[in-house]
């Protein structure tokens, strides 16, 4: 067949299989296409004859005129699933093909979707989405689509639009500039810290009291991650690297703390880039209004790209109403676990019982999980260890002869509520009581008392308040 022939009957079958098409159908019809504009320059270029070169140019301005609606079509598709990071780039060459005004204005209205903006939104309510860790990138963005704004096909079409744009995107700069912590992320944005050694983020990990069943999992994981790396240097497959955790335990049982440690873990290995924990509740992903939950949870999510999202109390995001909007958080976490696979660990974590009723009522959101940590209650001589540890980080020690003492205010406080006692919780305000206590006794007898200002005495203990 002549391949212009072959090139007219390849368009005509691309245009069959365009109809009703998903992204990856128009994906393979775009490469069919730019392989068909290659074998027409071709053409082009060694013809001689005028009416065929004409023929073949024609054919080329279709073809290239039919990239740029796929490109556009693409963009669509991606939108409709909320995947504007890839739309965002469909526009760029839809844009690359013709140089449409009406393509600019989606461009531009993409990239405030992709940043969770909208120029509809109250400004108060969009700088709540910012954070310290986003605002640089996003402000980058506005400073895109002012550019974008100012071309004058876009100014000619769009002139009341770009001027309600232009009134947001001033509104938004001047209430980001009175954001103390916003405005310094945009001067000096947070540098990335040098990964530790991963003999020493282990090493912080060891250190922590008890919690063996905790550090022997890591300790696995720890090695998993290597071996996969040894296979990769070999040249074998290795398995998907499925990162993701529920912690199940008690409060007060190093939960947050150990998730703290993995990340910096993680990024030793370099499995993340930043390897910074973002913690965060119902409250800081759940929004009172329809549309709201989803914006709010991307913002977090965002924030902990590169890193860990730590999510405590997890079973709190569904409260049993089927019109609760912990749903759509959960939705858009789902979703966004699959998009960045490669740059967030999620951690889920809560109480035992009811950590494990939330994730039976969503198998969708189970499967996602490969590890379970179970974080169980301090016994009472390590509760007295991470007291020790804990005055010996502020600068204070235990008199001899009240070590008893302090060891049965322990017990008594555990023995109150031996199935929610608070574990490190517990010992943190007993801790900070002592001090109190010491401060009392220091101030009220400075004149006459000798006794070292680190030193908590059977006195001090004593006096100490309820805790």
């Amino acid at each position: 067949m002549p391949q212009h022939a072959y090139v007219k009957q390849t368009f005509k079958e691309i245009m069959a299989k365009l109809e009703l098409a998903d992204a990856q159908t128009i994906q393979i019809q775009l490469l069919r296409i730019y392989e068909l504009e290659k074998i027409v320059n071709e053409l082009i270029a060694n013809t001689t004859i005028s009416y065929e070169k004409n023929e073949y140019e024609n054919t080329k301005k279709l073809l290239y005129s039919k990239h740029g609606e796929l490109y556009i079509q693409l963009a669509h598709l991606y939108e409709q699933d909320h995947n504007f990071e890839a739309a965002e780039l469909s526009y760029l060459n839809a844009i690359s093909y013709e140089d449409s005004p009406h393509y600019y204005w989606q461009f531009i209205l993409c990239i405030l979707a992709k940043n969770n903006l909208s120029p509809a939104r109250d400004i108060k309510v969009t700088v709540d989405y910012f954070t310290v860790r986003n605002v640089k990138r996003i402000f980058d963005d506005i400073k895109r689509i002012e550019k974008l704004a100012a071309n004058p096909k876009l100014s000619t079409y769009y002139l009341d639009e770009l001027k309600k744009l232009k009134k947001w995107t001033t509104d938004l700069h001047k209430e980001i500039y009175t954001r103390p912590l916003l405005k310094e992320a945009l001067i000096k944005p947070i540098p990335i810290t040098e990964a530790m050694p991963i003999e020493d983020a282990m090493d912080q990990l060891h250190q922590l009291t008890g919690l063996e069943e905790v550090k022997e999992r890591i300790n696995r994981i720890h090695d998993w991650i290597l071996y996969s790396e040894m296979r990769k240097t070999q040249g074998l497959k290795t398995e998907p690297m499925n990162l993701h955790m529920v912690f199940h335990g008690n409060p007060g049982t190093g939960k947050t703390t150990v998730a703290r440690i993995l990340a910096s873990i993680y990024k030793s290995l370099g499995v993340l880039k930043s390897g910074h924990l973002v913690e965060v509740d119902r409250s800081a992903l759940v929004a009172g209004y329809v549309g709201q939950t989803a914006a709010k949870t991307r913002a977090k999510i965002e924030a902990a790209l590169d890193g860990v999202l730590f999510i405590d109390e997890a079973y709190s995001l569904i409260r049993g109403s089927e019109n609760d909007y912990g749903i759509e958080a959960i939705d858009t976490l789902v979703k966004s676990m699959e998009d960045y696979q490669h740059r967030l660990v999620v951690i889920l974590a809560g109480y035992p019982q009811e950590m494990h009723k939330f994730l039976e009522s969503n198998p969708g959101l189970q499967s996602r999980f490969k590890y379970h940590i179970n974080f169980p209650d301090y016994s009472k001589d390590q509760l007295m260890n991470i007291m020790q540890t804990m005055l010996l980080e502020r600068q204070y020690r235990l008199e001899q002869e009240a070590i008893p003492l302090v060891q049965k205010l322990l017990d008594d406080a555990v023995a109150r509520h031996p199935e929610k006692h608070g574990n490190g919780r517990l010992v943190r305000n007993f801790v900070e009581e002592l001090i109190l206590t010491k401060a009392s006794h220091a101030v009220r007898k400075r004149d006459l008392d000798e006794t070292p200002l680190d030193l908590l005495t059977v006195e001090v203990v004593e006096d100490v308040q309820a805790f």
